[in-house]
């Protein structure tokens, strides 16, 4: 039996949903998978807020959930935590039958390295508890080798119980199917601050000084513009030229996909690169910035910039979009949700030889 232990989906965090829903879909039949999240709790939410909103989140990561797993935990067999940063879960559960899935080590970086990322006194302290949580994992899930490398070099678990477990790409997404309309660059995901939104605008603002671009868009998909964002897009004068799309399915992202000019990512830090997989899956051309995870995921079939240089990116969105046969766009079959499900059942499997 394996309970697996998803977010919370009034988060928002699709990427983490989808894999939580991924793990259900494919896991091996005869292995049985109970999902289990209690109900979560509105009781300021309501309000047009953000601190309200960020309160209920707290309430029911720290109060609601934990209580859950505490009923839980009398239980048999293992517990799957699917994101990282709900950790703290561990405290409540059984000792050596917790297992976390590790998409990135950015969330712990205000413990492992506080002077690259200040943080209040409170958020440092949580994110200790969050951390310690992940060091009770007996079995620890990631995407990239460069993640199972940072996670290895912690020194806290030996090779065999860090189990490199690629994502996978939905069959929602694939070269066939409606594309939308119009001339657009690209960007999925969040827009908090590793993700680089003030490189992605500036270099959309270069883009749109060429003549030949003067009708060319930008959607931003999945993410919500900070006031600090909106207030760049306003000085760019990029009003009337971005737009954000939100609550989008897997369809309609699809359709985003097969239609772009140009997916264009720009973080400076990732843990997998999901939009890139999916990206090349639906034969879009992908503009990425050079850090480990993406150049692992995007291999040969994507152009890289320099991290953090709006210039150079702006010089690679020109280069693919402009150079006919400049990419490869080879569909990224080696994807699988298959494979990721059926190899973390395993891991479990094992652990009760």
């Amino acid at each position: 039996m394996l309970s697996v232990l998803p977010d919370f989906r009034e988060e928002g965090w699709h990427s983490m949903d989808l894999c939580a829903e991924m793990l259900i879909k494919y896991a091996p039949h005869e292995y049985k998978l109970r999902l289990s999240v209690p109900y979560y709790r509105k009781l300021l939410g309501f309000l047009p807020l953000k601190k309200a909103k960020n309160f209920d989140r707290w309430y029911n990561r720290w109060r609601v959930y934990p209580s859950h797993v505490k009923q839980l935990a009398a239980q048999p067999g293992f517990f799957h935590i699917v994101d990282h940063s709900y950790s703290h879960l561990a405290h409540f559960l059984p000792e050596g039958r917790v297992g976390i899935y590790c998409h990135d080590l950015d969330a712990f970086r205000c413990v492992l390295n506080p002077e690259q990322e200040p943080r209040s006194k409170l958020f440092r302290k949580m994110m200790a508890c969050v951390f310690e949580g992940f060091k009770k994992a007996r079995v620890v899930f990631c995407n990239t080798k460069a993640t199972q490398k940072s996670i290895l070099e912690l020194g806290i678990w030996k090779a065999s119980d860090v189990v490199h477990v690629p994502l996978g790409v939905a069959e929602e997404f694939s070269p066939q199917g409606d594309r939308e309309k119009g001339h657009y660059l690209l960007h999925v995901g969040s827009c908090i601050a590793r993700k680089r939104i003030d490189i992605l605008l500036r270099a959309f603002a270069e883009v749109c000084k060429k003549a030949n671009h003067a009708n060319l868009k930008l959607i931003q998909a999945g993410g919500n513009f900070s006031s600090e964002q909106r207030s760049q897009i306003q000085d760019l004068g990029l009003i009337s030229r971005v737009e954000q799309r939100q609550n989008l399915t897997r369809e309609d992202l699809a359709r985003l996909y097969r239609g772009t000019n140009c997916l264009v990512i720009t973080s400076d830090a990732e843990g997998f690169g999901l939009p890139v997989i999916e990206g090349l899956s639906c034969g879009a051309r992908v503009v990425a910035s050079d850090i480990p995870a993406l150049r692992e995921v995007g291999e040969g079939n994507i152009c890289y910039f320099d991290t953090g240089d709006p210039n150079a990116c702006a010089e690679s969105i020109l280069k693919s979009i402009e150079t006919p046969s400049f990419l490869i766009n080879g569909v990224a079959t080696r994807w699988s949700w298959s494979h990721f499900a059926n190899s973390i059942v395993k891991a479990y499997k094992d652990l009760d030889l």
